[in-house]
């Protein structure tokens, strides 16, 4: 990997840390909905850390899901499970005027938090 490449690997994921800390000040405030928001911003990026530290370059968002199951799930490098909280956010992302969605509660904001904290340290170690 090249220097430019390993920079845009190191900046997706501190995009995504930083995605995740204003998770958590976002999940302490009450704003549920906006935690659930976020998720997918900080999944896309950290999924493209990882394809990108593969060597793996991906225009559309949509295509950068499917490249990640491919890259990361079908070879078994990663769990099915992070497929699947990667491919809800993506989801999720389009459905924040849903009723269901605006109703987000602690329970699944937290849950969600964690699901992204476990996306972005198993894509860490993919980068590595």
């Amino acid at each position: 990997m090249n220097h430019t490449m390993k920079q845009d690997v190191e900046k997706h994921l501190r995009v995504a840390e930083e995605t995740l800390r204003e998770m958590e000040y976002l999940l302490g405030g009450g704003f549920y909905r906006a935690v659930m928001e976020r998720a997918y911003h900080a999944m896309i990026n950290a999924a493209t850390a990882a394809l990108l530290a593969k060597e793996i370059r991906s225009g559309a968002r949509q295509a950068i899901v499917s490249e990640f199951k491919d890259a990361f799930v079908k070879t078994g490098l990663l769990d099915e499970k992070y497929y699947r909280y990667f491919s809800q956010a993506f989801n999720s992302r389009t459905e924040s005027d849903d009723p269901a969605f605006a109703s987000a509660d602690h329970r699944q904001a937290q849950t969600t938090l964690l699901r992204v904290k476990d996306f972005i340290a198993a894509c860490r170690v993919l980068c590595d």
